[in-house]
């Protein structure tokens, strides 16, 4: 398995946490119901965003249809 700053991923190449790191980086504060893995992404980014000082909120969306 794979791991993604500690945290395992289902696939080799992590695209769920790289993609959701990714869009909190870039100011996204939506989490989703529909990846569980994207969100693990974003709270890791949240956690190391915090970690140098910078607050920051999430919030879960609807799922979408």
């Amino acid at each position: 398995m794979a791991t993604y700053y500690g945290s395992e991923c289902i696939t080799v190449s992590c695209a769920g946490h790289k993609t959701g790191a990714a869009y909190f980086r870039r100011g996204g504060r939506s989490l989703t119901y529909s990846s569980p893995s994207f969100n693990k992404g974003m709270r890791i980014a949240q956690k190391q965003a915090k970690n140098r000082g910078m607050r920051s909120r999430l919030a879960t969306t609807k799922k979408s249809k």
